[in-house]
């Protein structure tokens, strides 16, 4: 049987997630900057977790963005071949909610008409949408909203088929020494591994939309991302990148099925802001 889902019904919870998710950081995330406090020795990592926290607080308490840079919005669903939206597309919902949210509480537009010719939209639309169809009668989103200087350290490398996973964790380590510190660390780092080109930074974005504390659900990926967490941490680069223990909060690795003859390796990183929320009809 079919499960219809009205334009106006998608527009109205993805409206009101997106402002949710710019003001009011969760739970799991204030945790995890607590713990990081504990961890860390030196008073500028300390005094920079502490307004962190301090600016988690305020933004729930009065309604105010959690950043400056409201970002620009992405959106994977999972649509069930029994789903059926009435009175237009995922993207024309996805769009009028960004344009409620963003116009509605004042949220920064970021978001050009064209990369290169383009002027600014003036409503933060247009949002990116992945679709993947599956079996059944679920509609299932995972919100991110990501900003303009954690996106700017993305990376990708096609690296050579058969190499060792040290060999990756190398690139991840090299590119995050270089840049970590202009991404608004602590981050949260996300891997794919597998398909193409284009493929791998996608699962790395993916790996994002992975509630706190939610591991590769295989062992050696499990193992890998814990790894690579800790030597990512021993860079020094710090909170806000002032140096000291806590560069990272979690590394989270996606794979996929590839070409015999390639290995593409994408990087996508959250700053401290990790803005995500997942829904579902």
């Amino acid at each position: 049987m079919m499960k219809f889902i009205s334009l106006e019904d998608l527009i109205s919870r993805l409206e009101s997630s997106l402002v949710e998710m710019n003001t009011k950081c969760s739970e799991k995330l204030q945790n995890c900057m607590i713990e990081a406090l504990t961890k860390e020795k030196s008073d500028a990592a300390r005094e920079m977790l502490s307004e962190i926290l301090e600016n988690y607080v305020i933004a729930q308490e009065e309604c105010l963005p959690l950043c400056q840079d409201t970002g620009m919005v992405m959106a994977e669903v999972s649509m069930g071949i029994e789903v059926a939206l009435t009175g237009g597309t995922f993207q024309e919902a996805l769009d009028e909610a960004i344009r409620r949210a963003y116009q509605k509480s004042y949220f920064r537009k970021s978001v050009l008409t064209d990369p290169l010719i383009g002027k600014n939209t003036g409503d933060n639309t247009p949002g990116i949408v992945f679709i993947q169809q599956t079996h059944g009668d679920e509609l299932q989103v995972n919100l991110l909203v990501k900003g303009g200087g954690c996106d700017n350290i993305s990376a990708l490398k096609m690296m050579t088929p058969g190499i060792a996973p040290d060999e990756i964790k190398k690139f991840i380590l090299q590119e995050l020494d270089k840049n970590a510190s202009r991404a608004c660390p602590p981050l949260i780092v996300g891997v794919g591994i597998g398909g193409n080109a284009a493929y791998a930074l996608y699962l790395a974005s993916r790996a994002l939309g992975r509630p706190l504390g939610t591991p590769n659900h295989c062992k050696e990926y499990r193992q890998w991302e814990e790894q690579w967490k800790n030597e990512i941490n021993q860079l020094g680069i710090g909170p806000q990148g002032v140096g000291g223990k806590v560069t990272c909060l979690e590394v989270r690795i996606e794979s996929y099925p590839t070409h015999i003859a390639s290995l593409p390796v994408g990087m996508v990183c959250s700053c401290h802001v990790f803005r995500h929320k997942k829904l579902s009809w």
